[in-house]
């Protein structure tokens, strides 16, 4: 039996949202994109003449959430607020890509979502070892997460957290330079659009036992993440060396992929608006 379309606000615009909106359209899948929002209203105007049929480009995120089914935020950290915000009160499921979003306010984002009795959704993104994470918090006690993201400098261009002294050394790299050593909260600060990863690694293991390091690399030709954690469950090594976006070099291919790869799990048994 095919699975009834389902109407999907996008929110963001961008090289991550566009590339989206096309592959759903590419495999025919039961989400379709019906209304778009961005901050940029051009950028909103050229994905909806990409589309066919043409989605509403909206005026403002309750007016896309009213004319969608379901809800992704493809944007930035403070979008990914924003529209969690708007679907949940509507009691309109909703995915967040910019994970780094729902762990600055996951307390109040997951006691709305209860409250209304709506779906929010995480994918795992551009990391790999989410589900083992996930298994070995159960098993007693985790000692220590750490997770390591390695990207070629111009990956972090324009990043708010680079100091005057880390814009110069990025200009002319020779060998490996870490941006950043601390806690999770800190890196997505410093990094918003860098380290979603950091967030989905804290959210599947331990928030309060995470450390990242944020590393700018100019050998490197892959955003690399390297997930090492011990407990009581033994030791975890996971290492992901992923593409560039070729329209983004700040994220990888294979994040927009996991997306699409859980819309396409949603679109086979989810009642989507349930």
């Amino acid at each position: 039996m095919k699975s009834p379309l389902r109407r999907l606000g996008l929110v963001g615009c961008g090289a991550i949202g566009r590339t989206l909106a096309l592959q759903l359209v590419k495999k025919k899948s039961p989400f379709r994109v019906t209304a778009v929002w961005d901050q940029n209203p051009a950028a909103a105007r050229e994905l909806s003449t990409l589309l066919k049929p043409a989605p509403h480009c909206c005026s403002s995120l309750s007016d896309l959430v009213r004319r969608s089914d379901f809800v992704l935020e493809a944007a930035s950290q403070a979008a990914a607020i924003l529209a969690a915000e708007a679907a949940l009160r509507a009691r309109k499921p909703v995915m967040l890509l910019s994970t780094g979003g729902f762990f600055l306010q996951a307390g109040r984002l997951t006691a709305l979502a209860r409250k209304n009795r709506t779906k929010l959704y995480l994918p795992s993104g551009a990391v790999a070892g989410m589900d083992a994470l996930k298994a070995a918090r159960q098993i007693g006690r985790l000692r220590s997460v750490t997770i390591t993201s390695s990207k070629p400098p111009q990956g972090f261009k324009g990043a708010p957290g680079l100091t005057p002294d880390q814009v110069r050394q990025l200009a002319e790299l020779q060998k490996p330079l870490a941006l950043y050593e601390g806690p999770v909260e800190g890196a997505l600060k410093r990094f918003p659009a860098n380290v979603n990863v950091s967030a989905t690694t804290a959210l599947a293991s331990h928030p309060t036992k995470v450390q990242v390091r944020v590393v700018a690399d100019p050998a490197a030709t892959r955003n690399r993440h390297e997930i090492r954690a011990e407990g009581d469950f033994g030791t975890l090594t996971a290492v992901t060396e992923n593409l560039p976006s070729k329209l983004n070099p700040k994220t990888s291919a294979l994040a927009v992929q996991s997306a699409l790869a859980l819309l396409e799990r949603l679109g086979d048994f989810v009642e989507v608006g349930s």
